[in-house]
């Protein structure tokens, strides 16, 4: 499971694992396929197994991945919700099969009503020197003003944690920025100066955005490559994986309640609690179930009742649909049935001496 920090200003856009059966279409699973140079129906994006995984990564092992070739129909996904102020985020994990001299852009945002004017392109190009290696690129809109590579050179058959951004500026209709960081090993938790960019280009800005859209482009220039794991949102913090943000405990007489909530949810089957008395022996004693997958804040409780004077210490196992599991410690011990100590001192002078 994931834990995202969400809220009504940070709210998830596109929040993409292709939990889907291998061999299937994405166009099966709210992408829509369009093929703005005349390609038809050949070469549709399609779900491939396994799922790409990332160093610390909290969705590893979540879903399949989508295989996107080239000469084949372009997708899109559309946005929950059509953005054309501040910044809009894309987080995605690419790993690249074959990437070609001539280089080409394999993502972008599209406007809500168009197909052809590409915003914040993102480009591969292989290195001259290898056929291994090559660089990043990023545009704002067109090739026009130029597209500025990554001075990094970055491997084939890596996995890669790329962030795509786009800024509405308002005071021309050029002034718009993009950006994109690109991590090869852990992503900061604050947002941190891009990889390339800011950039504005001398290209029209768009007049919103509201598609993110997968580009298979031409043979000769394309590259092959997988990609997974994508969410938009309009903060760093909306598209990036936190743990649970908040659990604490509260004692009444003999029983323990333990609260704790998540902002959205991913793949969640639910929460063993585990209790210690000597610290690192714990004991399941409870189980109380996830949501699965939510958009909305969740709030959880358990009550540990009856218990002897002493000292505990909890924990929670959350547990994926699929298996996999992460620990969540609670900070402090607590404290049952345990006195709050006094003394008592003589009070002089005493008029019995």
């Amino acid at each position: 499971m994931t834990l995202l920090m969400t809220s009504a200003s940070r709210a998830q856009l596109i929040a993409e694992s292709f939990n889907y059966p291998d061999g299937d279409s994405i166009g099966a699973h709210g992408w829509v396929h369009f093929s703005p140079t005349g390609t038809g129906t050949l070469n549709r994006i399609m779900v491939t197994t396994p799922g790409l995984e990332f160093p610390g990564f909290q969705f590893n092992g979540i879903g399949n991945a989508a295989s996107v070739m080239n000469s084949g129909q372009d997708s899109y996904k559309p946005l929950s919700e059509i953005k054309n102020s501040e910044s809009v985020y894309t987080f995605f994990l690419v790993n690249f099969d074959t990437v070609r001299s001539t280089g080409d852009y394999f993502c972008a945002y599209l406007p809500s009503a168009s197909v052809t004017s590409f915003l914040c392109r993102v480009y591969a190009r292989k290195m001259q020197s290898s056929s291994e290696k090559f660089a990043f690129g990023l545009s704002k809109t067109t090739t026009t003003g130029g597209i500025q590579w990554s001075d990094t050179i970055y491997s084939k058959e890596t996995t890669y944690l790329l962030v795509m951004k786009y800024t509405f500026n308002t005071s021309s209709n050029t002034d718009d920025e993009v950006s994109l960081f690109i991590f090869s090993e852990e992503v900061p938790s604050s947002e941190p100066a891009p990889t390339i960019g800011p950039l504005t280009g001398t290209g029209t800005d768009g007049n919103d955005i509201g598609r993110f859209a997968l580009r298979q482009g031409a043979q000769a220039s394309a590259p092959n490559f997988r990609i997974d794991e994508i969410f938009t949102g309009t903060g760093w913090s909306s598209v990036l994986p936190v743990e649970l943000s908040s659990f604490s405990s509260y004692v009444n007489g003999r029983d323990v309640t333990l609260f704790w909530d998540s902002k959205k949810e991913i793949n969640n089957a639910g929460f063993d609690i585990e209790r210690a008395t000597i610290p690192g022996i714990w004991v399941k004693i409870g189980f109380v179930n996830g949501y699965g997958y939510s958009n909305s804040v969740n709030y959880y409780s358990y009550t540990d009742r009856g218990l002897p004077t002493g000292k505990y210490f909890y924990r929670l196992k959350q547990t994926d649909l699929n298996g996999n599991y992460e620990y969540f410690n609670l900070n402090n011990e607590v404290s049952v049935g345990i006195p709050v100590k006094y003394e008592l001192s003589q009070n002089y002078p005493n008029p019995f001496n």
